[in-house]
């Protein structure tokens, strides 16, 4: 069983590590599918100025004030997921920025290759340890 489990985390870090380096973008794969999703709720919201990095977004009746500077949003998903969500989302491309810019370090194609690089080690024939 121990074998199995070794084999399979030995694959798992390789698929990991060759997608990884296969991708363009500056975020993981994941990452950028979910800003996609959540630019679709972007087109029904109403996005007002309060600044230069203050926003008020009307969605759907409610607002919520976005500060791109401080990196919240009264939804509180962006300061926990720390990835942006759908209202700042509107607000970034208000702007005119680049959404990746508002992201955590944690889901940047770096961070990615990172957690796979290492190599999962096999223990070698049963025969050829040497036991103490």
């Amino acid at each position: 069983m121990l074998d199995f489990i070794q084999e399979k985390l030995g694959e798992w870090f390789y698929e990991r590590r060759k997608k990884a380096n296969e991708t363009f973008h500056r975020v993981s794969i994941w990452a950028e599918e979910e800003m996609t999703k959540k630019m679709d709720l972007t087109c029904k919201m109403f996005v007002f100025n309060l600044d230069s990095m203050l926003f008020r977004i009307n969605s759907e009746g409610i607002e919520f004030i976005v500060d791109l500077k401080k990196r919240t949003c009264d939804f509180l998903k962006f300061q926990l997921d720390e990835l942006p969500c759908p209202h700042t989302i509107a607000a970034i491309n208000k702007r005119y920025l680049q959404k990746f810019d508002y992201c955590s370090n944690w889901y940047s194609r770096e961070t990615w290759l990172k957690t796979y690089e290492g190599h999962v080690n096999t223990v070698g024939d049963q025969k050829s340890w040497e036991i103490p």
